[in-house]
């Protein structure tokens, strides 16, 4: 019985062992549209992301977990960028923008239930002047399998999830679409 455990032990381990990528963000469609319906909204120029020492990469298991943009923040950054575009609401020349700061990334894969966290502080700016402040955090949990070759895929999948609930609590803060009109 050892002995035909011992392969598949060695292979667990093996794959644990590389890491993963996630998945590009897809823009959100609710989130496109609840910034659609709340129009007429100024247009913003580029957003800057920027996280703090330790939040711009992920692991689960000890395992990284990478982003097809090569960090987490410009992984937050696509995803905003990619929801302000479809809704119409980007604009290269635009004086305003959004400066996003990562306060917290973070996946968890234990064997049971997998958790994750993300909060950043939102900094909507005219220039010089700040329009709007907030910090938001998210979490959400899944299954998490005993093993490795598929608890950590699951953590690194779970992580657009997280974004995409970030972004959506940005989009319904009445303050913040409020200081997008004026």
């Amino acid at each position: 019985m050892l002995n035909r455990f011992i392969p598949f032990a060695a292979a667990t381990l093996i794959l644990q062992g590389c890491g993963v990528s996630m998945p590009r963000y897809e823009p959100n469609f609710d989130n496109v549209q609840t910034l659609k319906s709340q129009a007429p909204l100024v247009k913003l120029g580029s957003s800057e992301v920027v996280a703090d020492s330790g939040q711009d990469s992920l692991s689960a298991r000890a395992n990284p977990i990478r982003s097809p943009e090569g960090s987490v923040s410009k992984h937050v950054q696509n995803a905003l960028e990619s929801e302000l575009r479809l809704a119409g609401l980007l604009d290269p020349a635009s004086a305003r923008r959004l400066d996003v700061r990562l306060r917290r990334s973070e996946l968890n894969a234990p064997i049971g239930t997998g958790n994750g966290v993300i909060s950043a502080d939102f900094d909507l700016r005219d220039g010089d002047r700040s329009l709007y402040r907030s910090n938001k955090t998210v979490s959400d949990t899944w299954d998490s399998d005993f093993v490795g070759a598929i608890a950590i895929p699951a953590a690194a999948n779970a992580f657009n999830p997280l974004v995409r609930k970030l972004l959506a609590e940005l989009y319904r803060d009445p303050a913040f679409i409020q200081a997008m009109k004026e």
